[in-house]
């Protein structure tokens, strides 16, 4: 994982009228849209810094092999300097890095985002409610963006084809899900997932997906299994657990293998090795 946002009436008669609706009533409207450029130089945020509360459209393109857009804020006490100091133990060795990364984790609400590949572009949606967020690269050191979210709320709503929910040991999938369109990303566990879908062969089953894993000790940057195929592969940032997003996406139809390559905070493990692996077809 990588450690490192009325009209108002002028009439006398109406003017109580109309502010006490705009403070209770919800805006309809579609989700809000941003776009992010990831470049080598840090992301490019194209867009306001200042949200409504509801659903958040964020749409990425990556210029460079594999880079990650990711929506974040932290819990009460816990600051960005925190964060930052967190991060810089993090990039330790053993027992200590793990010891950062569990702090970072505990103290941080990671609302997901899109791990992207050279020249490939998805969205993420989010529901976001009043607040301070940040928006960026986790990076070292991070390139985030703060993002304040106040006014009154948006209804609006993204249609998903399928979810996709993480246990703590396991995925499952509702629904079918498509080459070219959104599917929910819901953590239903006690710690964070990520999800990562990766071209293989027609037939291969999770058994071989999971015998080459453990063979290879669920390093994500292993030699190429037998089973692997050339092409497009996308994923998801860290989900909090407790939480969900949707992922707007185009893809090749075919088999993939559904992928946590994110280690335990506390074993050091990796996902993949205490269940995290799936095998999903798109169409």
């Amino acid at each position: 994982m990588r450690l490192y946002p009325l009209n108002r009436l002028c009439l006398a008669a109406l003017v109580a009228l109309g502010l006490a609706a705009a403070a209770t009533a919800a805006v309809s409207a579609s989700p809000q849209r941003i776009t992010v450029s990831l470049t080598g130089n840090g992301p490019i945020l194209h867009g306001p810094t200042s949200w409504q509360p509801g659903a958040v459209r964020v749409t990425a393109t990556s210029r460079l092999a594999d880079q990650e857009v990711t929506l974040l804020r932290f819990r009460a006490g816990y600051s960005y300097a925190d964060f930052l100091a967190d991060g810089t133990r993090a990039q330790r060795r053993g027992a200590a890095s793990r010891a950062a990364i569990a702090d970072v984790f505990a103290h941080t609400i990671f609302h997901g985002g899109i791990d992207l590949f050279r020249g490939q572009s998805a969205s993420v949606t989010v529901n976001v409610q009043p607040g301070t967020y940040y928006l960026g690269e986790m990076t070292s050191p991070p390139h985030l963006t703060r993002i304040q979210v106040a006014g009154p709320a948006s209804n609006a709503t993204t249609r998903s084809a399928a979810t996709i929910t993480a246990t703590n040991s396991s995925y499952s999938v509702s629904g079918a899900l498509p080459a070219n369109g959104t599917f929910t990303f819901a953590n239903a566990s006690s710690r964070p997932h990520r999800v990562n879908l990766i071209p293989i062969k027609p037939g291969t089953t999770r058994a071989q997906v999971v015998a080459y894993i453990h063979k290879t000790g669920g390093r994500d940057n292993g030699p190429p299994p037998p089973f692997a195929l050339k092409g497009p592969q996308l994923g998801t940032a860290d989900l909090s657990p407790h939480q969900q997003m949707q992922l707007t996406y185009r893809l090749p139809a075919g088999t993939y293998a559904a992928l946590d390559f994110d280690q335990d905070m506390h074993t050091g493990r990796p996902e993949t090795l205490e269940g995290m692996v799936a095998v999903v077809t798109l169409r």
